[in-house]
């Protein structure tokens, strides 16, 4: 076989053992096999997807579905990197796929993202992808919202009230 299942597992989080190594539990589910993926694929070569991807070169397409799929940690927060060094086009396209993979971890970065004039529209885009998506709890999103329902830029006040309404609707 090509990879240890028990120590991937054990990596992974699926694996517990007590302080004798007797296995106490063994866990599965949907977060498991994205970080599980994670490891497989290994930070460098996420890393050099993300790269990729932001070079906009063809197969793109396939690279954003894995990291959307596997809500890459590794990617958001390389592309969060990428986003504090750079400047324009490049640090807005870093946004986006943060956007896109929608891992909760960017929740802590939108305030920041609605401060920076370059990146405000997609600072949007991550708070409604998380909410969208169940990743993050309205109430702890409460505060941005009402930030935003007061922001200077229509753009974002129209967003969040689109995002009052769904989030209504779903009650």
């Amino acid at each position: 076989m090509k990879y240890n299942w028990k120590e991937l597992g054990i990596q992974a989080g699926s694996l517990k053992y007590d302080s004798s190594g007797k296995k106490t539990h063994e866990f599965d589910g949907t977060f498991i096999a994205r970080d599980a993926l994670e490891l497989i694929l290994d930070k460098n070569e996420i890393k050099k997807m993300v790269d990729y991807y932001l070079e906009h070169k063809e197969g793109e397409g396939v690279i954003i579905s894995i990291l959307r799929y596997i809500k890459s940690s590794t990617a958001t927060e390389y592309a969060y990197s990428i986003y504090k060094t750079s400047k324009d086009q490049r640090a807005m396209d870093a946004v986006w796929l943060i956007k896109h993979i929608a891992h909760p971890m960017a929740f802590k970065w939108i305030e920041e993202f609605l401060d920076d004039e370059n990146v405000r529209g997609w600072g949007i885009g991550v708070l409604d992808q998380l909410l969208w998506e169940y990743l993050i709890d309205e109430k702890e999103a409460e505060y941005l919202l009402k930030k935003c329902e007061n922001h200077e830029h229509k753009y974002i006040r129209d967003r969040v009230q689109f995002i009052r309404n769904y989030l209504k609707a779903r009650e």
